[in-house]
């Protein structure tokens, strides 16, 4: 059974297509709407493939609406609807959406029927198709309880370690501070993670494609700009549905976060398969840490939470189980303190992992890319 969603404001035009799904006993109509706002009230709980839609409302440019659309229904086959005499800009959208099928007049019941048969097809197809790159996808996120804990270096390294591995890795910045990613991997890229935010509810995986960079290691990435925006107008919803886009870009999104209370790095927790979370080993991080643990343990599966001691030879008066009795959470790895290197890295450009391939940093950061992209299925945590 295909199940059709339709939205047009015409009574003629309404009448031809639900004629037209009523005749095919493969077909149902699961809903209708005659507005962007009730269409955007009833697609989320609906239960339809396809969603026939008229590309200008009187209220709105419909297909303007697409990403947030998506947002609430993930994988469903859109359908334009169109007029005939439509302009050069419509058509545009038309291709930057990949929409494949579109129905034109006349509007008889030959030519809809064969546009439905089509866009049923195509939708199972589709829908297919994006199910599996979302369940094979991985969200990986780094975060700390508080600063200077060397996320954004863990974050960089461990992407170029994962693509090493043959995995396909896509780097996004939720950090919001400026420039970390243009002077770690020495490349100014054109479109910014502000250029996302800019998109609103209209983000989708076409337009983050035409976003990201491909840096020549090999993975993607999307960084924050180098200048001061606006990142209060990245809400929840906005940072939760790019990385829900991002899952269709990219095999594993590895996503560095910045303060623990801003809306991207919530976004970030919340859509994560494992969290990687960074200290070092000062008490004071130490105690964030174990508080910021529980908070999160009343929501997120404890078995995601990976804690990594940054700088691990530094503050040894504090020994592991005594690290491990503070957090009350088991230490997944120590990261073996490399300040000069550290530094040597951000000011060259050149990423540890390619600079001092037999560091011990290194060394653990690979066996951590292998650990997540085995998943941490055989590893035991």
């Amino acid at each position: 059974m295909s199940e059709f969603f339709l939205v047009h404001q015409e009574p003629i035009v309404c009448q031809a297509i639900k004629e037209a799904i009523a005749s095919n006993r493969g077909f149902k109509l699961v809903g209708q709407a005659a507005s962007s706002a009730e269409l955007l009230s009833k697609i989320g709980s609906s239960n339809a493939r396809v969603l026939l839609l008229q590309s200008r409302l009187s209220d709105t440019d419909a297909l303007a609406l697409i990403g947030q659309i998506t947002a609430k229904k993930p994988g469903i086959y859109i359908v334009p609807i169109l007029q005939g005499n439509e302009t050069a800009d419509i058509w545009q959208k038309i291709l930057q959406y990949n929409l494949r099928d579109v129905l034109l007049p006349p509007f008889n019941a030959q030519n809809i029927a064969q546009v439905l048969t089509q866009s049923a097809q195509h939708s199972m197809s589709s829908t297919q198709a994006v199910s599996a790159s979302a369940a094979n996808s991985y969200v990986v996120a780094v975060a700390g309880a508080r600063g200077g804990v060397g996320k954004t270096i863990f974050a960089v390294n461990l992407a170029i370690a994962m693509t090493r591995q043959r995995a396909k890795t896509c780097l996004v910045d939720y950090s919001m501070n400026a420039g970390d990613f243009y002077t770690m991997l020495d490349q100014v890229p054109r479109n910014t993670i502000a250029d996302a935010i800019s998109q609103g509810g209209t983000l989708d995986v076409s337009l983050l494609t035409n976003l990201v960079a491909e840096h020549n290691l090999g993975f993607k990435f999307l960084a924050c700009p180098n200048d001061d925006f606006d990142f209060y107008g990245f809400d929840l919803e906005q940072a939760k549905n790019l990385l829900i886009e991002s899952r269709l870009l990219s095999e594993y999104v590895l996503v560095d976060t910045g303060a623990y209370d801003l809306p991207p790095t919530n976004a970030a927790l919340q859509e994560a398969d494992v969290i990687y979370l960074l200290t070092t080993r000062d008490l004071s991080r130490l105690m964030a840490l174990h508080r910021w643990i529980k908070n999160l343990e009343t929501d997120i599966n404890p078995e995601k939470i990976k804690v990594i001691v940054n700088n691990a030879e530094i503050g040894d008066e504090l020994k592991e189980h005594e690290i491990e009795e503070i957090l009350q959470h088991p230490i997944t790895a120590y990261l073996p303190t490399c300040a000069a290197e550290t530094t040597y890295s951000i000011n060259s450009g050149k990423p540890l992992i390619t600079a001092l391939p037999d560091h011990p940093f290194s060394i653990v950061i690979n066996k951590l890319a292998e650990y997540t992209i085995a998943r941490w299925a055989t590893s035991g945590g």
